[in-house]
């Protein structure tokens, strides 16, 4: 599945954040939600319980003076005592409607209607009776229960008080549960929405890395492509644009190596000719001078022509960079046809050769490897001195093929190994009888090991030590160069 991504890096940085942030805010929103729900509830509750304990309490001063107004009537029989106590009743009727309609439990409404039926019969009864001395003896049972019944009322008020703050602590307790439950949730979601995005944006920071890296250790044969935001893939687009550039530039080196060669070998063929007549005495006999100044000619024009096949093999290398002829090859018998290859600089300079070669095979492109050996065997031959002992090695370790290519030689001193490998550069001088080199054949190996993804190193010795790993199985990469 294609990602799609937005227009600019940006974008993806502020839809990233939004994202990631959204959760963060949304358990925020949720939980001033839930504080606003219980603090409203909290408030009304409280409210509603003071209210009714209150109502309840004016409720039981109100029997009282009831009860001491009836009482008052009972014994005196005065109208202004009946006015007083029908004052009284008036305002109990009052509190009691207002108590009614108040939010009350079960229990309380049904405190409240014996309350009133209780008052109605005690009512009923000095309406009927009037201020007799029996009335006064039927008062106080009567409103020793209604007294009784107002203060259980006002009880179960303090209770209900009681219950509802028993509540509110149950209600803060869920809640505070759900804020726990809420973050304990939101951390692996933001972590992976974190984790999401990261990805996203270093993918194509990694891609362009890459690249660059690609562009900068001269593999130029693979196109750039970079998946992300649209600024991302406009300077994936540069790189390749770049990459195009730098496959021109090349191309024109080595169009450029390949001419100047192929022009330089016809003036050198005639000094060559030339300093080779003057040598064998066929334009007339030389004195002992001249054959000197013949001879410097006739070195200096055979190092001028290796060093003009170094450039042209050079250049084929870099034009081949790309390619391999991959196949499934024993490389022992590559290392013994490279021996054989080189039997004659061998055995004219008393050389022993020591093969300690496992069997050994890797999916790799032959005449390369082969090349490869050669380069390095061959200045391992130049470097050693006469009856010297050079080693070969070949050994699996782990899932890659080994080389090692030993010699007795003066070795290569610690300062020069990190150039070693570069194009033109020679460090320490071969011996006097060895003609000297171009200073490509190391580059040239390091060019061909990269291609077979492999590595190669110098070692510490008492001469040049080099070890080359190649894969031993087809890789990935090495396929699509194939």
């Amino acid at each position: 599945m294609r990602l799609t991504y937005p227009r600019s890096f940006l974008a993806l940085l502020l839809i990233g954040f939004s994202i990631v942030a959204a959760p963060l805010l949304f358990a925020l929103f949720s939980n001033a939600i839930a504080f606003e729900r219980l603090a409203g509830l909290s408030e009304q509750a409280v409210h509603q319980a003071v209210r009714v304990t209150q109502s309840s309490r004016s409720l039981l001063s109100t029997i009282t003076a009831l009860e001491r107004s009836a009482r008052q009537y009972a014994v005196a029989g005065e109208p202004t005592f009946l006015d007083a106590y029908n004052a009284n009743r008036k305002r109990y009727l009052q509190m009691a409607r207002e108590l009614d309609a108040m939010a009350l439990s079960d229990e309380q409404r049904a405190d409240l209607a014996q309350i009133q039926r209780d008052e109605q019969a005690i009512h009923d009864t000095i309406v009927r009776m009037g201020p007799v001395p029996a009335l006064s003896q039927q008062l106080p049972g009567g409103f020793n229960a209604l007294v009784e019944k107002a203060q259980a009322l006002v009880q179960l008020g303090d209770h209900v008080i009681d219950q509802g703050i028993a509540e509110l602590r149950a209600q803060a307790e869920q809640s505070r549960n759900s804020v726990f439950w809420l973050v304990i949730a939101l951390i692996p979601t933001a972590v992976a929405l974190i984790g999401a995005f990261t990805w996203l944006i270093a993918r194509p920071i990694g891609q362009v890395s890459q690249s660059i890296r690609a562009l900068g250790e001269g593999h130029f044969a693979r196109p750039i492509h970079v998946e992300g935001p649209g600024d991302m893939v406009r300077l994936g687009e540069q790189l390749d644009w770049l990459r195009e550039r730098l496959v021109a530039l090349e191309a024109q080196k080595t169009r450029f190596l390949q001419h100047i060669s192929h022009e330089l070998k016809t003036p050198l063929t005639a000094l060559r000719e030339g300093s080779d007549l003057l040598s064998s005495g066929v334009v007339g006999n030389l004195n002992a001078e001249q054959r000197e100044i013949a001879r410097i000619l006739q070195e200096n024009s055979i190092e001028l022509r290796k060093l003009i096949e170094g450039l042209l093999n050079y250049s084929a290398v870099h034009a081949q960079a790309s390619f391999l002829d991959a196949k499934i090859v024993p490389l022992r018998d590559v290392i013994r046809r490279v021996v054989n290859d080189r039997k004659l600089a061998i055995v004219a300079k008393g050389i022993h050769i020591e093969l300690n070669c496992e069997s050994v095979a890797a999916y790799c492109d032959e005449e390369k490897i082969r090349v490869i050996l050669d380069n390095l065997l061959s200045n391992a031959v130049k470097y050693s001195p006469e009856m010297g002992l050079v080693s070969i090695k070949l050994y699996k370790h782990q899932g890659d093929a080994v080389f090692e290519v030993l010699d007795e030689g003066p070795g290569i001193p610690i300062a020069d190994r990190a150039r070693v490998f570069d194009a033109f550069w020679r460090g320490v001088e071969a011996p006097a009888s060895a003609v000297k080199g171009s200073g490509l054949g190391l580059s040239i190996v390091k060019e061909y090991v990269a291609l077979h993804r492999g590595s190669i190193e110098v070692l510490e010795g008492p001469g040049a030590h080099f070890r080359m790993r190649i894969p031993r199985r087809k890789s990935e990469g090495r396929e699509a160069a194939a």
